[in-house]
């Protein structure tokens, strides 16, 4: 069994607004140094679950990242990419994504190789021409792009994104994932969110199938793909092909 500084150990999990209850029960551990990948339907609570695990939102239960209860602990590095940022004003592309060495370097004071990863990230994700643009004036899949850039600045231990590719043409999907996968070689832990399942089975280890608030199926992301659970949770409109090349490709279902 793996020890739980190897993992994020979520432990009855339970979040409610007002008198709304987002999740319920969840019991799951989420292995360090690997992808998962939260899926499902929208409402689900995966969003809900990314915040809790970021230490964002009040819960009851329990949630760990190397034994340490996560709600506002401030010392972990934990980068998060959001599907609704707030876009600050008078700021530029380049100021924008160095913010991501603030913690680091503090504001003002980063160091030269913080302005040399900036710059870096800035063309990974093809925003080298716009850095002088203002982020208020960007479209939105140039913004995905700048805050995607700002998280890997970070160089974080943690990458929380939720939707990362949903405003992205095919080719900056393939080249941002890329650039995700590639943490994992540094040892990143990566979770995100994906509606399109046939990309989450491509980049993630692990998918975690959610529905209604809880978690119905957590595994490798092959065995997952071929799950009922999986189609369950999108009410059987799902299919699943395998390639040749032993990929599989989820589509949703003609309704007649």
């Amino acid at each position: 069994m793996k020890q739980e500084n190897n993992q994020i150990i979520i432990d009855s999990l339970n979040v409610r607004i007002g008198s709304k209850e987002i999740l319920r029960d969840l019991n799951i551990s989420i292995p360090h140094g690997e992808w998962s990948c939260l899926v499902g339907p929208n409402g689900a609570g995966k969003t809900s679950l990314l915040r809790v695990i970021l230490g964002a939102a009040e819960y009851s239960g329990s949630v760990t990242d190397n034994g340490v209860e996560v709600f506002n602990n401030h010392q972990r590095n934990v980068a998060f990419v959001p599907q609704q940022p707030h876009i600050p004003s008078g700021m530029s592309v380049a100021e924008y994504v160095l913010l991501g060495r603030a913690k680091r370097d503090g504001w003002g004071t980063e160091s030269k190789y913080s302005k040399s990863l900036v710059a870096n990230m800035l063309k990974l994700t093809g925003l080298f021409g716009a850095q002088n643009q203002l982020v208020s004036n960007l479209s939105g899949g140039e913004m995905q792009r700048a805050l995607i850039a700002r998280a890997l600045v970070q160089e974080p231990e943690l990458i929380l994104l939720d939707e990362p590719t949903s405003a992205l043409d095919l080719h900056h999907q393939i080249a941002i994932l890329n650039s995700i996968e590639n943490l994992k070689s540094t040892g990143v832990t990566i979770i995100s969110t994906m509606h399109d399942i046939t990309l989450a089975a491509m980049y993630a280890d692990n998918l975690v199938v959610m529905k209604d608030g809880r978690i119905s199926l957590s595994g490798g992301a092959k065995d997952v793909v071929h799950s009922t659970e999986l189609k369950d949770a999108f009410e059987n409109r799902i299919n699943v092909f395998t390639l040749e090349s032993g990929r599989e490709v989820i589509l949703p279902s003609k309704e007649i």
